[in-house]
């Protein structure tokens, strides 16, 4: 009975021994954590349910910035904004001819009496009398080829330049090349420019007869139409300025209607505080009978004065005065006015004619 009983022990110890198989390692941490996956997903094999799945988040994409338009004038047809350019004019689209350095322009005691006829007109320094007995005071001019040579008058065309500049200014832009050229081409009749230098009465004064307004209607122009072949008449002369030399343009031509009917403002100085309201364009625009004259304006988009500009061309539309108003890329500088110099040639000396038959004859002649 003891060996049946033990047969019977050893027999159920062998039982026992089968349900682990010898060397079987014992279940892992990861094997215990894959049994629920794969009841989870034959349960729902045998429920005809299909598996879930979790979708990704989705990508987030930033916004490309588009450019708001400018807004356009529509009910004002007398001013066409421009589109702006996306990146300013940089020094390398300045054609070469283009000089940032004086243009040395030599200097003469009498202007010369006639011009050779050729490709190039003649760019010179001179001097004239500031006032009645004053002292002198310098001036670039350009003289047309052929000048004086055909007995007829020329229209002439007065620049001023700026605050920290001299009357060499508008020649350093390239004037006399640009000048050259579109007389060259037909696009210009011959004129005559003047470019007087306005020293410290361009910036510490805003009017009057002693200042830039005085020097240019009773000395300069005078002298003008004393010394060379001009067309002395209103319609014969036009004037424009750049910087504190734009505010002088404007502020001249508005109050001496009689004497000009084109006037320029490049880049114009147009503050109150800075010039009251006696002489101010911002403000003589309202007394100023200016249905004759042709009036441009422009400035760069990020030109530091732009606001006076925004302003007169604002008073100006709100009183139906036409004019012109273009707004550039590019700021404040010597880059801005050099690659918009032919553009302000174009338009000062588009209502001239090119038949020059239809001059009067040079005073004198």
């Amino acid at each position: 009975m003891v060996r049946k009983n033990g047969s019977v022990l050893w027999l159920l110890c062998l039982f026992l021994a089968g349900c682990i198989a010898p060397g079987q390692a014992l279940p892992t941490r990861q094997s215990v954590a894959a049994v629920p996956l794969a009841l989870s997903e034959a349960t729902a094999a045998a429920q005809s349910i299909p598996p879930t799945y979790t979708a990704a988040p989705p990508v987030t994409q930033t916004p490309t910035a588009t450019a708001t338009p400018l807004p356009t004038a529509t009910s004002e047809p007398s001013y066409t904004p421009l589109p702006l350019p996306t990146a300013l004019p940089t020094i390398d689209a300045i054609p070469s001819f283009l000089r940032a350095e004086p243009a040395n322009a030599l200097f003469l005691e009498q202007p010369p009496a006639t011009i050779d006829c050729g490709s190039s007109g003649f760019l010179f320094r001179s001097n004239f009398p500031g006032s009645a007995g004053g002292s002198l005071r310098d001036y670039h001019a350009y003289l047309p080829p052929c000048y004086s040579q055909d007995g007829r008058a020329y229209p002439v065309l007065y620049l001023f330049h700026g605050s920290v500049q001299s009357d060499s200014h508008w020649a350093d832009l390239g004037l006399a090349h640009h000048a050259d050229q579109g007389i060259a081409d037909g696009r210009y009749p011959p004129f005559i420019a003047i470019m007087p230098f306005n020293g410290s009465l361009g910036n510490s004064t805003s009017g009057g007869d002693n200042s830039v307004e005085g020097m240019t209607v009773n000395a300069l122009v005078p002298y003008v139409d004393r010394t060379f072949c001009t067309w002395a008449d209103a319609a014969g002369r036009s004037l424009g300025g750049i910087s504190r030399g734009g505010y002088w343009a404007l502020m001249i031509a508005f109050r001496h209607t009689d004497l000009f009917t084109a006037v320029s403002g490049h880049s114009s100085h147009l503050r109150f505080e800075t010039d009251d309201a006696r002489y101010n364009p911002l403000a003589t625009y309202a007394a100023a009978d200016l249905a004759n004259m042709r009036i441009w304006l422009d400035w760069g988009e990020r030109d530091f004065l732009l606001a006076g500009q925004q302003q007169l061309h604002q008073a100006l539309t709100n009183a139906g005065v036409a004019h012109e108003a273009h707004v550039r890329g590019g700021g404040h500088n010597e880059t801005y006015w050099m690659v918009h110099l032919r553009e302000y040639l174009d338009w000062h000396t588009v209502a001239w004619p090119r038949d020059r038959q239809a001059y009067p004859p040079c005073s004198g002649s």
